[in-house]
C-alpha cells in the first residue's frame, strides 16, 4: 500500500474550494464575522501573487546569506531579518520584542 503524500497548506494560499470567513470590526468596537465567497479568478491570483512575495522574499534572504555575512536561518522569516538588520544598525533585539540602543563603554 502506498501512502499518499499531503502536502500542509502555508500562509494563505489554500487547498480548500470553501468560503472566507472576514473578521471586520464596527464603530462601536464589534468584530462581525461573514462569508465571503471570492470567484475562481480571484482565488487564482491571490495564489500567484502569494508564490511571488514568497520568492521575492527568497531571492532577498539568500542575498543577505551570501552577500550580507547575515547568520540567518535557513527557513528564515521577515523577523529574522530584522533582528539582522538592527543588530548591525546598533540595535539590540530581545527575544520578546523588545530593542534598545547599544551602549559603547570605552
Amino acid at each position: 500500500m502506498a501512502e499518499m503524500k499531503r502536502s500542509a497548506a502555508r500562509g494563505c494560499i489554500k487547498g480548500s474550494k470553501g468560503p472566507w470567513l472576514v473578521h471586520k470590526t464596527t464603530k462601536e468596537g464589534h468584530v462581525v464575522t461573514k462569508l465571503r465567497f471570492p470567484s475562481e479568478t480571484e482565488r487564482q491570483k491571490n495564489k500567484q501573487r502569494e508564490r511571488s512575495r514568497r520568492a521575492v522574499a527568497q531571492k532577498i534572504f539568500t542575498g543577505l546569506r551570501t552577500h550580507g555575512n547575515y547568520k540567518l536561518p535557513k527557513h528564515a522569516d521577515n523577523n529574522d531579518i530584522l533582528k539582522a538588520l538592527c543588530e548591525e544598525a546598533g540595535w539590540h533585539v530581545e527575544e520578546d520584542g523588545t530593542i534598545f540602543k547599544k551602549v559603547n563603554l570605552h
